[in-house]
């Protein structure tokens, strides 16, 4: 990872990291409560099993991937917003 250089202080590109990395375990964890959610409100109890077998159908596949998308565009938001900003307009290295 030490050749993608984005930002002029390479601790700032370390700490995109972390962030990205984080952003990544929040989806995975709403990602897998949200299939929690769904198979007890289908079945009332559920084994491990279930859990690894779940498969969601193309329509919520879909909106898990809208969710997904959604949650990178808030996160990469502060990076990209440039309306009254008071610093320089970014530009990448």
């Amino acid at each position: 990872m030490s050749d993608l250089t984005f930002f002029p202080d390479p601790n700032v590109d370390r700490l995109l990291g972390v962030v990205m990395e984080l952003a990544g375990e929040l989806y995975v964890l709403r990602d897998r409560m949200r299939t929690l959610e769904q198979l007890l409100e289908q079945k009332g109890t559920l084994t491990a099993d279930d859990l690894r077998a779940f498969v969601p159908s193309a329509g919520e596949r879909a909106a898990r991937l809208a969710d997904r998308d959604a949650l990178i565009e808030r996160i990469t938001a502060p990076m990209t917003y440039t309306a009254d900003s008071p610093t320089p307009a970014f530009e990448p290295v």
